[in-house]
């Protein structure tokens, strides 16, 4: 079972797993594992989230903010008694979480052993993946749409099929806020949709295409002025041991006979 359904069926009992990355991913055979159900929650009406969960990179934005970012501005009337509705995680901030892990298998790898990304790719890496809480700077790309082109030639048809994932989540968030507290259920069930298409669009359109990591101590020395300030996360960022590990869970999102096919060095 690829993860996507996994979740499907978690969010189909009211459950939400809470803590999807990159490390909760595995692949046996034809089979996908998502593991790690530490923070794996039923939607419970009467009680709130007061901590943060999830792992740090692809924790979904309202998360780290614990409050909602897309409702619409509501005013309050003079003199108005109103209870502001209290943040809660919902199923559409594991979805989010999913895209994470997408995005950052993308704009983390190059498609040619011994070649490093462009300063381009590496800025909007850092920018997507900036290492700490209360960035505005991961909220603002995150509102931002995705510029796939950044990558390598061969990732474009794959970047794009997230890149269009990612407008889908952004409008689900929308829909779902209109109400108070958020009613998700329709918005999910579209999402949903969406990503089981431009899943299986992006693996089949990758068969071929190869995945390499970067070399660590170059690509922190390729740096440009403008990205010097970011060594530290980009050392960070590189560890050969989540390097292994993400390949294998890129491929696990898809469905068993449309997976791309993937070849990492750890860096010499």
């Amino acid at each position: 079972m690829d993860v996507h359904e996994a979740l499907q069926l978690l969010h189909s009992i009211d459950s939400m797993h809470r803590d999807i990355s990159t490390g909760d991913v595995s692949r046996s055979s034809e089979m996908s594992k998502l593991a790690d159900s530490e923070y794996a929650k039923h939607m419970d009406s009467n009680t709130t989230d007061e901590v943060r969960t999830g792992t740090l990179e692809f924790m979904a934005n309202e998360v780290e903010a614990q409050k909602y970012l897309f409702a619409p501005i509501r005013v309050k009337a003079p003199g108005e008694d109103r209870n502001w509705c209290p943040f809660k995680f919902n199923p559409l901030h594991d979805m989010e979480s999913l895209w994470w892990t997408a995005t950052w298998t993308l704009y983390y790898h190059v498609d040619q052993e011994g070649s490093q990304p462009s300063s381009e790719q590496i800025t909007q890496l850092h920018e997507l993946f900036p290492r700490r809480l209360d960035s505005a700077s991961r909220f603002y790309a995150f509102r931002t749409a995705l510029d796939y082109e950044v990558l390598p030639a061969s990732f474009h048809r794959a970047g794009r099929e997230v890149a269009l994932m990612h407008g889908t989540i952004v409008a689900a968030y929308k829909e779902s806020e209109m109400t108070e507290p958020p009613d998700y259920k329709n918005p999910l069930e579209k999402l949903n949709s969406v990503f089981t298409e431009r899943l299986a669009s992006a693996f089949a359109a990758s068969r071929n295409v190869r995945m390499f990591t970067p070399n660590a101590k170059r690509q922190q020395e390729d740096l440009t002025p403008n990205t010097r300030d970011t060594k530290q996360r980009a050392s960070e960022t590189i560890r050969t041991s989540i390097q292994l590990r993400v390949i294998n869970n890129f491929q696990a999102m898809a469905p068993p006979e449309l997976f791309m096919i993937y070849e990492s060095r750890s860096p010499h």
